[in-house]
């Protein structure tokens, strides 16, 4: 099934570890076959892996953003955190998150165990008495060409 993006200006996604960029309107792109996809909105950064399920959501992306197969660092990151995150939670809806999450990561399915994260994240955040994460960036000014 083809997916389509609809990006605005100057909006960037990831292909396959490859960043891209619109230009300056807003367009549509069709992909008809599989690729990893993410869109910025969705890209956590490094420095906002600042918590245990924040983190098992940054290995999951960097498999996602590399070619595959996953390296063994990062497969090795996951699982522990995998693991240490199994011993936190107790609650048998969040141990179904993880497993759920995990048997994603096991077919490949990256952006889909991301996206089965995001409420996990949510919740933690909430536990810890911490700032939910923003996952759209915000608008940044773009220069106006003057005449």
């Amino acid at each position: 099934m083809p997916l389509k993006l609809k990006l605005a200006p100057h909006e960037s996604f990831i292909v396959n570890g490859a960043v891209l960029v619109n230009g300056d309107f807003r367009t549509s792109l069709i992909v008809r076959n599989f690729v990893h996809v993410m869109r910025e909105k969705t890209v956590l950064r490094e420095a906002d892996a600042n918590t245990p399920t924040r983190r098992l959501y940054f290995a999951i992306q960097t498999m996602l953003m590399q070619a595959p197969p996953p390296s063994p660092a990062v497969l090795n990151t996951y699982k522990e955190l995998l693991r240490e995150l199994r011993g936190a939670y107790v609650r048998p809806e969040n141990l179904e998150t993880l497993d759920r999450v995990d048997a994603l990561v096991g077919d490949g399915d990256y952006y889909k165990a991301l996206a089965a994260l995001q409420p996990l994240i949510a919740y933690e955040a909430t536990l810890l008495d911490v700032d939910p994460h923003e996952w759209r960036r915000p608008k940044v000014a773009r220069p106006v060409a003057s005449g």
